[in-house]
C-alpha cells in the first residue's frame, strides 16, 4: 500500500471507545457513608421513642433525644439543624412506610368506600398491635402536611365523590374530619387499648359523615375489617408474626 492509501486507512478506522470500568466505592468513604446512616437512623430512633411515650401535648427537646441516643449534642446537628426538622423527617418517612406497607391489600380495592374503610382501619389496628408508633402519630407525623398517605386518603374521597357514593361539601374538608377521626381513635387506643367494634364503629361514623347510609356504612366497616383480619397477618409488612386478633 501506497503512502496515500495509509493515510486513507488511516482516516477511515474506526477509534477505540475507551473500556469503562466499574466505579468501585472506596472502602473508607463507603463505611463512613454506612456509619453515617447508622447514626441518623439511630437519632430517629429516638426521636421516635421520646415522642412515642410523651402525652399529646408534651413537649419533645433535643436534650431529651441526645440523652436517649446517649450522644453529644455537637452529634445531633451534625444531622438535624432542629427537632422539627427531625421530626419532620421521621415523620415522612413514616407516612411512606405505612403507605408502602399497605398496598397489598388497599391497593386492589376497588370501590371508593371499602378503600376508606380499609385505609381508615388498618390505621387504628396498627396502633393497637404497635402503642408506640401509634404515640407518635397521634402527636404529629402522618396525619398533618404533604405525603403520600395523606394523599391516597383524598384521592379515595376524590374518586367517591365522581362515583356519587359520597356527598360532601369539599374534599379537603372531608380529609380533615378523616384525619382528626384518626388522631382521636389513636389517643383513645393508646388510653384504653381499643378494640375491634370500637374500630369498626368508628369507621361507620366516617363512613356516615361522607353521606353512605347507616345500615351500608355499618356493613361496609365490618366487611372491610373481617377482610382485612383474614388477609393483613400474612401480608403486611408491620403485623407480629403468630398474632391474631378476635374478629367481630
Amino acid at each position: 500500500m501506497n503512502k496515500v492509501g495509509k493515510r486513507s486507512a488511516a482516516r477511515t478506522s474506526p477509534a477505540r471507545k475507551p473500556v469503562k470500568r466499574p466505579v468501585t466505592e472506596d472502602h473508607r468513604v463507603r463505611v463512613a457513608r454506612e456509619r453515617r446512616e447508622r447514626m441518623r437512623a439511630a437519632l430517629l430512633q429516638s426521636v421516635l421513642d421520646v415522642c412515642s411515650t410523651l402525652s399529646p401535648n408534651g413537649v419533645v427537646s433535643i436534650d431529651d433525644v441526645i440523652r436517649h441516643a446517649n450522644v453529644a449534642r455537637g452529634t445531633f446537628y451534625n444531622y438535624f439543624t432542629s427537632m422539627d426538622e427531625a421530626i419532620a423527617e421521621l415523620g415522612l418517612q413514616m407516612a411512606d412506610e405505612m403507605t408502602a406497607s399497605i398496598l397489598p391489600v388497599y391497593d386492589v380495592l376497588e370501590s371508593p368506600i371499602m378503600r376508606t374503610a380499609s385505609g381508615f382501619q388498618l390505621f387504628l389496628v396498627r396502633g393497637m398491635l404497635q402503642p408506640r408508633w401509634a404515640g407518635f402519630v397521634a402527636r404529629l407525623g402522618l396525619l398533618r402536611g404533604n405525603n403520600l398517605f395523606i394523599s391516597k386518603v383524598h384521592s379515595d374521597i376524590e374518586l367517591g365523590t365522581r362515583t356519587g357514593d359520597y356527598a360532601i361539601a369539599s374534599v379537603e374538608m372531608a380529609g380533615d374530619l378523616l384525619m382528626g377521626a384518626k388522631t382521636e381513635a389513636l389517643l383513645r387506643i393508646i388510653k384504653t387499648g381499643g378494640s375491634l367494634d370500637y374500630i369498626s364503629g368508628t369507621a361507620a361514623l366516617v363512613l356516615r359523615a361522607f353521606g353512605v347510609l347507616p345500615d351500608q356504612a355499618t356493613l361496609v366497616a365490618q366487611s372491610a375489617l373481617s377482610r382485612l383480619l383474614d388477609e393483613a397477618p400474612g401480608t403486611v409488612s408491620w403485623w407480629p408474626r403468630g398474632t391474631e386478633l378476635t374478629r367481630l
